[in-house]
């Protein structure tokens, strides 16, 4: 059977990976937070990609090369990300960060403390819609700011006017390289 079609934003949740595998195992208290943000995106709404439930909490075995092009193709396609940084993010968080504000994607950063994150992070909001939620990541409240962020965020994003991004706009400006004349 299909899923149903969601009409909402499609929102990339993103989260420290391998810190938190164990003898194979992800760890279960990570796990039941990430399904808490997952599970309340998907209540209001929102499609959801996270990396972990692609590779059945690493269960799957994805080689790299996969791994990459998987996440590469959803962060290229989502309307938002909301982003799990914990104290530190991992560097494939950071690396979903950078790639989202090149791609200038709204972001929901939660973390104890934005202060505490890298100057480039603390900067990300100079390039694109920056939502920062502090607190404890089991904490409903939290999900619920950071889940319904992720969500305005991703419905605005999704409803604005991307022309510039579209097909038809390369076409008529036809791009040439500098050595075409005529």
């Amino acid at each position: 059977m299909s899923s149903p079609l969601v009409h909402g934003p499609k929102v990339f949740l993103a989260a420290t990976f391998g810190a938190h595998v164990r003898e194979g195992v992800f760890l279960r208290e990570r796990k039941a937070e990430i399904l808490g943000f997952h599970t309340r995106l998907t209540e209001l709404g929102a499609s959801v990609f996270s990396s972990h439930l692609n590779e059945e909490w690493g269960a799957a075995g994805l080689p790299p090369e996969d791994c990459m092009r998987d996440d590469l193709r959803a962060l290229h396609v989502a309307d938002s990300l909301c982003a799990l940084l914990g104290d530190q993010p991992s560097a494939g968080v950071a690396f979903e960060l950078g790639y989202a504000a090149s791609v200038r994607r709204p972001t929901v950063l939660v973390t104890s403390s934005f202060r505490s994150q890298s100057s480039m992070i603390r900067g990300m909001g100079t390039l694109l819609e920056l939502e920062v939620v502090e607190g404890d990541p089991i904490s409903r409240a939290v999900i619920e700011k950071a889940c319904t962020a992720a969500i305005d965020l991703g419905s605005k994003y999704r409803s604005s006017d991307r022309f510039w991004e579209s097909p038809e706009v390369g076409r008529t400006l036809k791009f040439r390289s500098s050595g075409v004349t005529g």
